[in-house]
């Protein structure tokens, strides 16, 4: 049961996390460039970036790089 409660924790976490980097660049587009844009590219960027955020979280785990390091005898 613990365990189950720790996995939706951490689920929680994940998606606060990806929404809060949406929120991120939706503010920075709102406020840094000088030609405004349109609130629907402003949301559609956000939601793209937060995707995209949150595909390279769940599979960059997945991405190993290992070195062997050499001994010259």
């Amino acid at each position: 049961m613990t365990n189950l409660i720790q996995t939706n924790i951490t689920k929680l976490q994940k998606i606060t996390k990806y929404i809060l980097m949406g929120l991120i660049v939706v503010i920075a587009l709102r406020y840094v460039p000088d030609n405004a844009l349109k609130n629907k590219e402003i949301m559609m960027i956000g939601a793209v970036s937060s995707i995209s955020f949150a595909i390279l979280d769940m599979v960059s785990p997945a991405i190993r790089i290992s070195q062997e390091s050499t001994k010259d005898n």
